[in-house]
Order: structure tokens, then C-alpha cells, then sequence
């Protein structure tokens, strides 16, 4: 079937089903689907009131569908795509992170837990947080950096956590034929507390095996323990700290005519060891409106290469990659209110420090400061009417690598309400990113080209329309993305001079643009049943500056990406099955005779991502809960990016919770 051909029925599908579920509208309302929305405009809104794409992903919906983590619950999201590389969800392995990011921006998406930003090296992460302690997950779509500075261009996620103060306290054991574990939980009037310990099992075939390839991955036995704490100190002051420590195992293993000799390849194997801890103080002066944020964020990473020494014939150390990295963020912002709290005004102000240093060679580290101030007007002309407009002036100093950058962004918005369950918006706004504060210390080549980095900017622009009603949930979104400069890793074998052939730098690649069009339905049909569509169609591109496609647009991420779940819940029990698809891919990094397709030519799309996932869960009384989840019920080799490195095969996990 061709691309038209695909994105019709999709279309149509779609059409069909909102068709009958407009008719079903007035059949009753079952429970609310307008949820406060707090991320798109640093004010509490109704949905129905926010001028921005938003997908909220509510605590109850995490328990409906069964999802693991919140990285998984963020991997279903429309217009949202991932990498996970282990047979954890969403886990860092090494000097590969695990990341998401929207609208086809690998570099463009700032993770937020209660406001705190907790991205490093540009990378968005989400470990350390466990599902029990998430109230709700907000997903905006669309360029944020007025409000949020850098990394913002493709959306936020701001992971909002439980501080209700209900006492109480869990434990629960899963097993599964990749990941077992435990973890415990406690809250109280002041205090939450979660430990978890997860052990992931064997994945064998982590990557392609193909003929033309050297050699494939093999993920080995690995572990993690998380440890997240909430502290209320007094009414308005409270402390969040999540703290993260794994160990994981990688092989490179041998392949002839792409099948494995059960060798290990001379590059041989790597063991790395991770921590990472996000430390939040945050006062909240309700009152007043005034908000402020001190965030510390790090990640220290020990990793070690062992390679077959071709004379020898003996293994020993080759490489070791040992950093370490962090970010303080302090940030502080009040909202006053005029014309008869018609009006408000937002600002706020911004300090920020990245660091980064290797660690066996102490010389190697670099700083960078950032100052930053903020406003947002936003003012009804009537009951229906309104508009927002917001600027923000970032200044960063230069750090003997990194230039000094003057950043104005501006951003407009608009909001026009038919009634009460009905409303349209426009959005436009311009954005940035820096160059992650590490890229100098990439190799030769990046030493000897400073000039080479420049943050990537440009504009967002959108229009959508929402309908919100107690049982329903219909939302509309027409985008364009026009980006400078564009952040992309790229072969060494096609940049010459002193670059290693065979490792990949991060540079400004060229121009960047996605047009699209996304769409989401919720319904619910009674007490019992719920169901959910999605689509997204649009046409990422890139216009590169180095390689065989010198100059001219290639694809750059998935064109299509869908999604259907179904919900059905009775008396004691729970079930979900739900289907995501990914197709239209960007070509593939590798030939099929193994050759970097960027040098030599594309031959070949990654293939498409197809995963039915299924969850059932059963309570036979309040205080005990068993589940099963399963993923990818048909057992398909699913790429995760265009170097063709697996997701799991079929999984599943069964749970046992008993609360008190």
C-alpha cells in the first residue's frame, strides 16, 4: 500500500469513528476529560482554555493501560517517538541515553518533574520516577522556549507527582521474561518514599543482523535501583529527590554473511555504571502566585571498552569514557492579575549553569552560564476572546568554547471559544537550542572546528481546535516547524580532516522543517468501556550539508504514526489492549551491504514500528492487586531508530501489589 493510500483509510478511519462518536455525545456524560492544565502557561487552565496541542495522561489512565513506566506512557502519545536501547523502559545504557522527543525533533523536547527541568546534554530522560508517585503526565506540543528557554522547541513534559498526603504504603514483585523486580512505597501527611530494584534479563539480538555487517549487539544481564522521596516541609516548601544507580553489560558480537559466529567482535565488550540523582526544592506560595524552582541534576557515568588486540590475541582495556555532568537551575516567577482578574501578567527570571568533566583527564571540562528573563500578558477581550503574548531575553556567556549568545524570542497566541466544550487557537512562536555542553570534548575533529556549533532556532507555527466534553475528548492540530541549524550526529568517514571515520559527531546539520497534521479522540461509550484514536501525518525533512545528499531534503523522522486502545473495566477488574504504529520511516544509517548509507547512498527505510500491547489486571479486594502485562503480542523485530537497534521481542510481566 502506498503513502496516499495509507494516510487516507487512516483519515478515514478516523473520520468514521468521530462521525459515530459525535452521535453518541448526547447520549450522557460519564466523567470530566477537561483536566487543569498548569505547563503551557505556567498558570492552572482548563484544557478547553490553553492555546497549545496538549495531551494530559492522567494516573488512572496509567493503571488502565497498564504502561510500566512513564517513559512507556509517553511512548504512546502521539506525535511523540523514543529511543529505548535496553530491555528496561526507557533506561539509559551507557553512553547510548534512552530518549523521546515530538514532532520529529531528536533534539528539541525539555522534560520537567513539578517544573524542575531534568534534561542533560540535551538528552530528555525520565528514570528515577516511579508510576506510583505520578499524579498526571502533561505532554505540549509546539515551541515552549518563551516560557521554558532552551531545549523547548518541539514541547514539554512536565511529570507532575503525588503531594496529597494520604497515608498508606504498598509492596509489590514482578516477574517477567525480561524484567522482574520489587518495590515498596510509603506516604504519609509530609513524605512519600519508593524504592525499586529491577533485574533485566538477556537480550540477544539487540541490533541488525545483516549481511555487510560486522558485528550486532547483545545486551546482557544489567540491574537498576531507583529511589524517589518527596518531603513536605511546611505549606508552601517541599523537597523532591530521585536517585538512580544501574549496571549494564553490552557485547559486541561477530557476524558472517550476517549470521553470528558466537564470537565476540574485536571491539569486544563494554560495562558501564551509572547515577543519576534530580534534587528539587520548590516553594509554592499559592497566596501570592509566586513560584520558585532550585534544581540540581546530575548524571556520573563509568564505562569500559574491553578490545581483542589483533597481535596478541588478548583482551584488555581499550577505551574508558568517565564524566560527569550536572545542571543548577534557579528559577523564580509571579503572576499578578488586573481588570478584575480578566488579565494576568507571568514573569519571571532564570539562572542556569551546565558542567561537564572527564574525569580521567581533569583538564577536560566546561562550564556555561545562561540569565534569562520572561513575560506573558494574557488578556480577554470578552468571555470568548483572548490572547497571549510573551517575550523572553536570554543572554550566555561565553565559556572559551561556546560563544556569547543574545537570544529574543517572541510568541503569540490566540483563543476563541464557540462554548463551553468548544474551542480554537492559533500559536506561533520562535524557539531555540544550545549545542550540548559536552560537544567539545567529542574528538579531533570538534577540537579543531569551534566555529562548527551554533544553536539551532526557528519558528513554530499552529492552529488547532479542542472539544471537550464530560465523555468525550476531540482534539485538532495543524503544524509547521521551519528550524536553522539543526542538531544532528554525523559520520566521521564523511568529514575528513582529523575526524575518526568510524564515530559520530553532533553538528549543525542544515535546515529542518515538519509539516503536519494530528489528531486525537477519546470516548467513553459507558461505565465500562472507553476507547482511544490518534493519527499524526506529516513531512519531516532535512536539508543536509554533508554527505552523498549534500544539499538536498531528505527525511528525517516517521511520516505516520497512529494509535487505537480499547479500555474495559467491571466490578474487579481491568483490561486494555492497545495497538501503536510508527510507518513512513526515515531511511536507513546503514546499507544493506553494511556501508554508511550517508556515504554511500540510502538503499533502503527503516522499517515500520508495529506494537500491540495488552494489560489485565485483578482486584479481589482493596487492598490486593494482580496483573499481567504483555508487549509486543506479535513478537515483530521493531526498530528503534534508522541504525536499525531492536526493541524487545515479546515481553510480559505479572505483578502482585498488596497495599495498605
Amino acid at each position: 500500500m502506498n503513502q496516499k493510500r495509507k494516510v487516507f483509510t487512516i483519515l478515514s478511519a478516523l473520520t468514521l469513528a468521530g462521525t459515530w462518536g459525535a452521535a453518541a455525545w448526547a447520549q450522557g456524560e460519564v466523567y470530566t476529560l477537561n483536566p487543569v492544565v498548569v505547563t503551557a502557561t505556567r498558570t492552572e487552565k482548563e484544557d478547553l482554555d490553553v492555546p497549545a496541542s496538549t495531551t494530559v495522561i492522567t494516573a488512572k489512565e496509567i493503571k488502565d493501560k497498564g504502561y510500566v513506566s512513564v517513559f512507556d506512557a509517553l511512548n504512546s502519545s502521539i506525535g511523540v517517538d523514543s529511543y529505548n536501547y535496553g530491555a528496561g523502559a526507557g533506561d539509559d545504557y551507557g553512553g547510548s541515553p534512552s530518549r523521546f522527543y515530538i514532532r520529529g525533533m531528536d533534539k528539541g523536547t525539555l522534560v520537567l518533574v513539578n517544573g524542575a527541568p531534568v534534561n542533560l546534554n540535551n538528552y530528555s530522560g525520565t528514570e528515577g520516577i516511579p508510576l506510583a508517585a505520578v499524579e498526571k503526565i502533561e505532554v505540549i506540543k509546539g515551541s515552549n522556549s518563551v516560557l521554558y528557554g532552551a531545549e523547548a522547541m518541539g514541547g514539554v513534559v512536565n511529570i507532575i507527582t503525588k503531594h496529597d498526603g494520604k497515608p498508606g504504603g504498598y509492596v509489590q514483585a514482578k516477574y517477567g521474561n525480561y524484567n522482574s523486580g520489587y518495590e515498596v512505597g510509603m506516604t504519609g501527611k509530609d513524605y512519600a518514599f519508593y524504592f525499586t530494584r529491577d533485574y533485566s534479563d538477556t537480550f540477544d539480538d539487540a541490533s541488525l543482523a545483516a549481511p555487510g555487517r560486522s558485528y550486532n549487539w547483545k545486551n546482557r544481564k544489567g540491574n537498576k535501583s531507583s529511589l524517589y522521596i518527596s518531603a513536605k516541609i511546611n505549606d508552601r516548601l517541599n523537597l523532591d529527590w530521585s536517585h538512580v544507580d544501574s549496571t549494564k553489560h553490552r557485547d559486541a558480537m561477530q557476524l558472517k554473511g550476517g549470521k553470528r559466529t558466537g564470537n565476540l567482535y574485536s571491539s569486544g565488550n563494554y560495562n558501564y555504571d551509572s547515577q543519576r540523582n534530580n534534587i528539587n526544592l520548590i516553594y509554592n506560595d499559592k497566596d501570592h502566585e509566586f513560584k520558585s524552582i532550585l534544581a540540581f541534576n546530575n548524571r556520573r557515568l563509568d564505562s569500559h571498552q574491553y578490545k581483542l588486540n589483533s597481535s596478541t590475541k588478548k583482551w584488555g582495556t581499550a577505551r574508558s569514557t568517565n564524566y560527569n555532568v550536572y545542571n543548577i537551575t534557579f528559577d523564580n516567577q509571579k503572576v499578578w492579575h488586573f481588570n478584575d482578574d480578566k488579565d494576568s501578567l507571568t514573569g519571571g527570571m532564570t539562572f542556569k549553569r551546565e558542567h561537564w568533566n572527564q574525569l580521567e583527564n581533569t583538564s577536560e571540562r566546561v562550564h556555561r552560564d545562561s540569565y534569562s528573563l520572561y513575560s506573558s500578558y494574557d488578556h480577554h477581550f470578552n468571555d470568548k476572546f483572548s490572547t497571549i503574548i510573551g517575550v523572553r531575553g536570554e543572554f550566555f556567556k561565553a565559556n572559551g568554547w561556546d560563544k556569547e549568545q543574545k537570544v529574543f524570542l517572541p510568541q503569540w497566541q490566540l483563543l476563541y471559544k464557540m462554548n463551553d466544550k468548544w474551542s480554537w487557537y492559533t500559536n506561533i512562536g520562535k524557539s531555540f537550542d544550545m549545542p550540548a555542553i559536552n560537544s567539545r570534548y567529542g574528538s579531533g575533529y570538534s577540537r579543531t572546528k569551534p566555529t562548527s556549533y551554533k544553536p539551532q532556532k526557528g519558528w513554530s507555527y499552529e492552529m488547532g481546535t479542542k472539544y471537550i466534553s464530560g465523555k468525550d475528548s476531540l482534539k485538532i492540530d495543524i503544524f509547521h516547524m521551519d528550524i536553522e541549524d539543526y542538531f544532528k550526529w554525523v559520520k566521521g568517514d564523511i568529514l575528513g580532516g582529523d575526524a575518526d571515520p568510524n564515530s559520530y559527531y553532533q553538528l549543525n546539520e542544515g535546515k529542518f522543517k515538519n509539516t503536519g497534521i494530528e489528531a486525537e479522540w477519546r470516548h467513553s461509550i459507558n461505565e465500562n468501556w472507553t476507547y482511544n484514536l490518534g493519527v499524526s501525518v506529516s513531512d519531516p525533512k532535512l536539508k543536509e550539508q554533508y554527505g552523498s545528499d549534500k544539499d538536498k531534503w531528505v527525511q528525517e523522522a516517521a511520516k505516520i504514526q497512529t494509535n487505537a486502545g480499547v479500555l474495559y473495566h467491571k466490578d474487579k477488574w481491568n483490561a486494555g489492549l492497545n495497538l501503536y504504529y510508527t510507518g513512513e520511516r526515515e531511511y536507513a544509517g546503514y546499507r544493506r551491504d553494511g556501508k554508511s548509507a550517508s556515504t554511500y547512498g540510502y538503499d533502503h527505510r527503516t522499517p515500520s514500528r508495529i506494537n500491540l500491547t495488552s494489560a489485565v489486571s485483578y482486584s479481589p479486594n482493596k487492598n490486593q492487586t494482580i496483573s499481567l502485562n504483555m508487549y509486543n503480542l506479535l513478537d515483530r523485530k521493531n526498530p528503534i531508530n534508522k541504525y536499525e537497534n531492536w526493541d524487545l521481542p515479546y515481553n510480559w510481566t505479572l505483578t502482585y501489589r498488596y497495599s495498605f
